[in-house]
């Protein structure tokens, strides 16, 4: 075997570990939205892997130029395909695993300015959390 296919076979398997990784994330994440991040990263960047490895094994013009047409195809269809199911779920109030602060619903109401301060409050929180050993310190 030669250095080439050598690279290809290992894109190919770096291309499935990553489309496996996103399977496993699908599965055990806790809400629609971290699930379909990490099916979309996942597997877009698994299947161009894949598609490189394919493109340095079969090397012509022609399937390298087919494998690229599908590679800019896939580029843009799975993100917008995600999107629109995401921002469905969005809509039909689907249930969010941790948000203490859903900026974009304030914003569509107007709320979006009074809203900031709790955003600040919530981050403040976090922070005084992370820094107390993870319990939050009461004041008088």
């Amino acid at each position: 075997m030669d250095i080439l296919t050598v690279i290809a076979y290992l894109l190919i398997t770096a291309g499935v570990a990553f489309c496996v990784l996103a399977v496993v994330g699908m599965l055990r994440f806790p809400d629609v939205y971290t699930r379909y991040h990490a099916g979309t990263k996942g597997v877009t960047a698994g299947n161009l892997l894949i598609l490189a490895g394919v493109g340095i094994i079969e090397w012509s013009l022609l399937i390298s130029l087919k494998l690229l047409i599908v590679a800019v195809f896939f580029l843009m269809t799975n993100p917008i395909g995600t999107h629109a199911i995401a921002r469905a779920a969005y809509r039909s109030k689907s249930a969010v695993a941790c948000v203490f602060f859903d900026a974009y619903d304030a914003h569509v109401r107007g709320e979006a300015e009074e809203e900031e301060t709790e955003t600040d409050a919530v981050w403040a929180r976090d922070e005084m959390r992370e820094t107390d050993g993870g319990t939050p310190q009461e004041t008088a």
